[in-house]
């Protein structure tokens, strides 16, 4: 199967009437899909029985794009993925055996198409379905949905600092929302002070709203509001560049299972279980 990706993330059927009515009238044997890589910006996945095949153009390589490309390769059974670069020469194409190397990759290309030459600021936030977690690459996050599922989604203030501490929440970051609508750091994800070398104790019991790196730290914690209200974990894929207390920048890309905790009608906690996939310095 074949699917063609547009440069707003836009995905085509390369065979339906409002794709050629898109482009309108071509000379005869013209070759759609060739035409559209190549000159219009756009994408094409294609799925075989032991590969995902990627064609894109570098040049002109869109963010949507790309964002559609990554979700779509999300659902896809197998972890070899050939990437080939439309026009490039010599070596066009990439074998990589991993999905998360393939992303990388792919964010590399796209970044290096772009005439800023740096990487958004907003973290891309890609929700996953939850059965995600049957795979055993993922067995600490199933472990600790079991032990909230079996503690059963109650916590008290005198116990929650055991959920911060306790690793099988690996460290994560633990936020209280009082009447759920504000946001409090209750306890700092030990993740990230691993790799920004930076401690960040006196952060703990401050407001989201008043933390550096809001560019970061708002976008991903809206999903803490949305777990305590419906009341159910949620699973996602961020993609993020953090700063540090000291100005440097790293760049992540991690699974986080959030998972909402009451300790009263009014008072509710949420902690974030990362999974960690790939950091590197920018």
């Amino acid at each position: 199967m074949k699917i063609l990706v547009a440069p707003n993330g836009r995905t085509w059927n390369q065979n339906s009437r409002d794709f050629f009515q898109y482009f309108g009238f071509f000379e005869k044997n013209t070759d759609f899909i060739s035409h559209s890589v190549q000159n219009l910006g756009f994408a094409t996945v294609e799925t075989f029985a032991t590969y995902t095949h990627i064609r894109f153009q570098p040049a002109s390589f869109a963010t949507a794009c790309l964002q559609r490309i990554i979700e779509i390769l999300l659902t896809q059974p197998h972890s070899r993925i050939i990437l080939e670069r439309s026009g490039s020469y010599p070596a066009p194409l990439e074998v990589l055996h991993n999905r998360n190397d393939a992303i990388a990759r792919l964010r590399i290309l796209q970044s290096a198409a772009r005439d800023d030459h740096d990487i958004p600021a907003a973290p891309t936030i890609i929700p996953l379905s939850l059965d995600r977690l049957d795979d055993a690459k993922r067995a600490s996050l199933q472990t600790a949905l079991a032990a909230w599922r079996e503690a059963r989604r109650h916590t008290t203030t005198r116990n929650v600092a055991e959920i911060a501490t306790s690793p099988v929440f690996g460290g994560g970051g633990l936020a209280w929302l009082p009447g759920r609508d504000r946001c409090q750091i209750a306890a700092w994800p030990r993740t990230y002070e691993t790799y920004s070398g930076q401690s960040h104790e006196d952060r703990v019991g401050r407001d989201i709203r008043d933390l550096p790196d809001a560019a970061y730290m708002l976008p991903t914690t809206r999903a803490f509001f949305t777990a305590a209200s419906s009341q159910e974990p949620r699973l996602d894929l961020i993609e993020a560049r953090m700063t540090s207390a000291d100005g440097t920048r790293f760049w992540c890309r991690y699974e986080r299972l959030v998972l909402p905790w009451r300790a009263s009608p009014s008072d509710m906690f949420v902690c974030s279980v990362p999974l960690v996939r790939l950091v590197r310095r920018i």
